[in-house]
């Protein structure tokens, strides 16, 4: 599956809506204007993601499943209003996928971890990782799901995370 690469021109000029009771729609650009960011959830890496003054970030496609995202996430969840963050191209998997092996030994990592899950929502869209870094830095690193339930590799992140210049 081909993937187009975003740019930070590209991804500056989605739409992002804060979730909850209050709704405060945003440009992306504010998000790295001070400070890096990574997109997804990978909270585990938050202690030295706040050591390099990088914030974590969530951006969603949909509304379905946040609240029961949020407690294994130690980030703000922000919806995307035109899936921006899914590509130039948006990278879509076919129900079929489910039934490969790469996407059933992710569903049982997921499942030996007690994470819970159901099959709710619009789960074809594949998403990613990115690492931008402050002001016109730009995207440093950027990992595309391929399958349902991949990830990218944490030392990228740190690697890409490390190469961000401080303002």
């Amino acid at each position: 599956m081909a993937t187009e690469k975003a740019t930070l021109q590209y991804l500056q000029t989605c739409k992002l809506q804060t979730i909850g009771q209050t709704k405060n729609n945003f440009s992306a650009a504010d998000l790295w204007k001070d400070n890096g960011v990574e997109a997804i959830g990978l909270s585990s890496l938050l202690p030295e993601l706040e050591a390099h003054r990088v914030q974590l970030h969530a951006v969603v496609h949909e509304t379905l499943g946040v609240d029961e995202f949020k407690p294994f996430f130690k980030g703000n969840v922000y919806l995307d209003l035109e899936k921006k963050f899914y590509g130039p191209k948006e990278r879509w998997t076919s129900l079929f996928s489910l039934l490969r092996f790469g996407v059933m030994k992710n569903i049982y990592r997921v499942k030996k971890k007690s994470i819970p899950g159901d099959l709710r929502g619009e789960g074809r869209l594949l998403g990613g990782v990115f690492v931008i870094g402050p002001g016109e830095q730009g995207v440093l690193f950027q990992y595309h799901e391929k399958e349902f339930g991949d990830h990218a590799d944490l030392k990228d992140i740190m690697a890409a995370v490390e190469n961000i210049k401080s303002t």
